[in-house]
């Protein structure tokens, strides 16, 4: 028998109907953690078994569960694009040991449609806690939080500027203390030293979504953003030329600046790539010169600006490929090997997974996508998908009733066991 028998078995024993006994008596909590540990799309299958079950499975107590458990499930690759009025998302697991003839076919999430059928993209930020953060252009420039999962967005309100002028940039951050996303709005203009005010706004806690105004010394940022242990690191340059002179670094919480600088000998640009090395900040940057050379720094120690440093020479078959103008570097997978792809969707559309250790190239095909050929995409890993509603940021009046339901569930399910081992005694 099949373990989508048994649960599915579960389910209507959980709603105290009739079934034959299983041989094995569950606690409610290990079913919870069984389908914590199943993909999203098994889910919202499970969500149509029953009214209950559908209740149940939506609750802020399981899909907090569900996103807490993603290092259980297989780490997914996610791709972003916009096609005329719509956004899409696909994903699909990260290949464990892709050779040359590894191919991947990406399924699809919810279509998101913008706010503005008119509006480009002009930036879409790397996927953190299941949401995407992004910027839309039109009119007036509109910040969106959207959840691929769950097909649902958040605009969020217009961020005023004292002069049109003035650009910004919008960083999505996480405090895993207090639980809050937040987003932060980093201004900047033309004129260098002039903007020194950004915004920050706080999605959740039942409340209309307002700016609030932080203080920090004008810069520009180069990079996306990416949140570790509750610091959101970006680098940044004070012009706007291409080189990096600092990595800004924002205290979610706290919600206060600190800078770590980066010596000219470092040769950081634009190019970079920040990325989460075993916890650690590092970043990652192809060499201009040939040989093509990959150079990987990793921060040892921020109070002292410490970094540590490897260089590795890219094989020469491959120097066509890295030197490719379109060619971002996406990050490096949990095994070490560095993931790469094009900024824009090709036929064939392919990553290319580069082992510095040792020192190879293998290339992936992405199948399934030729209908979005040229589209602008941004290529994410380990995306952690999330089955909560984009309300569901506070402790309050909808935490109250998820403990009551739970209840109300727990005293289902015992009473529906009694139920059934009587009926089998009989």
């Amino acid at each position: 028998m099949g373990p989508m028998k048994n649960l599915r078995q579960l389910y209507l024993e959980a709603q105290g109907t009739q079934c034959p006994n299983l041989g094995i008596d569950l606690p409610f909590d290990l079913v919870m953690e069984i389908l914590s540990r199943v993909p999203a799309k098994s889910i919202k299958r499970f969500c149509c078994v029953s009214r209950l079950w559908g209740y149940i499975l939506s609750l802020p107590c399981f899909t907090e569960l569900f996103l807490t458990k993603y290092p259980c499930r297989p780490p997914l690759l996610l791709f972003t694009f916009e096609n005329k009025e719509s956004i899409f998302f696909f994903s699909a697991p990260q290949p464990r040991n892709p050779g040359d003839d590894s191919s991947l076919v990406p399924a699809r999430y919810n279509v998101h449609r913008k706010h503005y059928p008119k509006d480009y993209s002009v930036r879409v930020g790397s996927p953190l806690g299941g949401f995407i953060c992004r910027q839309d252009k039109g009119k007036v420039d509109t910040i969106v939080v959207s959840n691929p999962v769950t097909g649902e967005s958040i605009f969020l309100p217009e961020v005023k500027s004292k002069n049109i002028n003035i650009q910004m940039i919008p960083f999505l951050g996480y405090d895993p203390i207090n639980k809050q996303f937040k987003v932060l709005c980093v201004k900047f203009e033309d004129v260098p030293n002039t903007s020194d005010d950004h915004q920050i706004l706080t999605l959740g806690n039942n409340k209309k979504h307002l700016w609030r105004t932080t203080l920090c010394k004008p810069h520009y940022p180069k990079s996306n953003g990416i949140c570790i242990d509750g610091i959101l690191y970006y680098s940044a340059g004070f012009d706007w030329g291409t080189r990096v002179s600092t990595i800004v670094c924002f205290d979610v919480r706290s919600e206060k600046f600190s800078f770590i600088n980066i010596d000219l000998c470092m040769f950081m640009t634009c190019a970079c790539t920040l990325i989460n090395y075993k916890g650690k900040l590092g970043a990652l940057q192809f060499t201009l010169s040939n040989p093509r050379c990959l150079v990987s720094w990793v921060l040892e120690d921020a109070g002292k600006c410490k970094w540590s440093k490897c260089v590795y020479t890219i094989p020469p078959l491959w120097n066509n490929i890295v030197g490719r103008s379109d060619l971002d570097i996406v990050g490096v997978t949990s095994g070490g090997e560095v993931v790469l792809a094009t900024m824009h969707l090709l036929h064939p559309f392919c990553i290319y997974y580069y082992n510095p250790k040792g020192n190879t190239f293998i290339r992936v095909l992405i199948q399934g996508l030729e209908g979005f050929v040229r589209a602008r995409v941004y290529t994410s890993l380990d995306y952690a998908e999330n089955l909560k509603h984009m309300t569901e940021y506070d402790k309050g009046l909808m935490h109250h009733y998820a403990l009551l339901y739970i209840f109300i569930f727990k005293i289902s399910f015992l009473l529906s066991h009694k139920i059934c081992h009587c009926v089998t005694e009989e």
